[in-house]
């Protein structure tokens, strides 16, 4: 037989005499044991710590009940509900790579399984408990109507993938079109010697550089979440200038308000589509519209089908405006990666 486990009181008893009743699975010699259990308990007696106890067990049944009424086993119990007390997931959003959330959901349910914590109420309080303080409250919302041990965990894993999609503070984003399929681009090309600020357009590339924008939220922290509703400036990574918009120039195709990039930056809101009032976190492939903060009417960030030359560059127009909103207002994140 393959190396078998003694017991001493450091594993589980159920546990261990699974392992040594799957060892006797394999090896049982019909010759020399009636049956599996004989054998079993054959071999699992010879394998007890010569403190407890076990000359008068005659089943394994009866085994098991001796070793959890010994010492040990009270103090086994006692010792994984303090280690689940103990357990935190190491999750984070500042860029290092977290801990495995399968690999942390396989120990939380070992230690459930070896403290026998099996009340539902008692497993929500402790993996509760994993998380950072700041997630409590959150948390215990998504799983107040759970009633299984299944659902828990996977309440547990849709909670982390739910949080590391939001975007945060600092984050650098490629903001995508939703209706042309395109993304919102900077250039060095200025619209005219006299507007004193540069293009912004569409790429058809997601790989372009000039693509990328970080948000810069400066009334909050590094690595906040940003929510619906909160102001922020949008920087581009290649130019170093911000995204901006001015009612004292018209965008060239249709006469709309002129969205050009500037060296000093000026606030966007973001709004989840249409909806003024939602304050919920800003998440990735969330649809959401971006309104210019110019303190009054708050245009909307849009763009078309319309195209303008400077040159022999054509640019695919970009504007803000204060009509109705529609679905060439509408624009998405796809991809963000995190500051170093």
């Amino acid at each position: 037989m393959n190396h078998l486990p003694k017991y001493d009181g450091t594993i589980h008893p159920n546990e261990w005499l699974r392992q040594i009743k799957a060892q006797c699975t394999i090896h049982i010699n019909y010759d020399t044991y009636e049956n599996l259990e004989n054998m079993t308990l054959e071999v699992a007696r010879l394998l007890v710590d010569p403190l407890i106890n076990v000359n008068d067990v005659e089943s394994n049944d009866q085994l098991l009940t001796t070793l959890k009424n010994n010492v040990l086993f009270k103090i086994f119990l006692k010792s994984n509900k303090q280690k689940l007390r103990d357990l935190s997931y190491k999750f984070n959003t500042d860029g290092d790579d977290d801990e495995s959330t399968v690999e942390f959901l396989v120990k939380f349910k070992t230690l459930c399984d070896n403290a026998e914590i099996v009340d539902i109420d008692e497993q929500k309080f402790y993996l509760l408990h994993t998380l950072d303080i700041k997630y409590h409250y959150k948390y215990s919302r998504q799983i107040e109507n759970i009633n299984t041990f299944d659902e828990l965990l996977t309440s547990f894993q849709d909670f982390i993938i739910d949080q590391k999609c939001s975007i945060r503070n600092f984050y650098t984003v490629i903001i995508k079109h939703v209706v042309t399929g395109k993304y919102l681009s900077s250039t060095s090309d200025r619209y005219s010697d006299d507007s004193n600020g540069y293009v912004v357009t569409l790429s058809n590339n997601q790989a372009d550089p000039s693509c990328q924008w970080q948000i810069i939220d400066r009334s909050h922290n590094f690595n906040d979440q940003i929510h619906y509703g909160d102001k922020f400036e949008l920087k581009n990574q290649i130019t170093n200038r911000y995204l901006c918009a001015t009612k004292s120039y018209n965008s060239p195709a249709t006469n709309n308000q002129l969205v050009h990039t500037l060296n000093s930056g000026h606030h966007w809101t973001v709004q989840f589509g249409n909806s003024v009032d939602y304050d919920g976190a800003w998440k990735l492939n969330d649809k959401f519209s971006l309104l210019y903060d110019d303190g009054s009417a708050k245009p909307l960030l849009r763009s078309h089908d319309a195209h303008f030359n400077i040159g022999d560059k054509i640019f695919q127009e970009v504007v803000c405006h204060n009509e109705r909103f529609n679905e060439n207002d509408e624009w998405c994140i796809e991809f963000f990666s995190k500051k170093d």
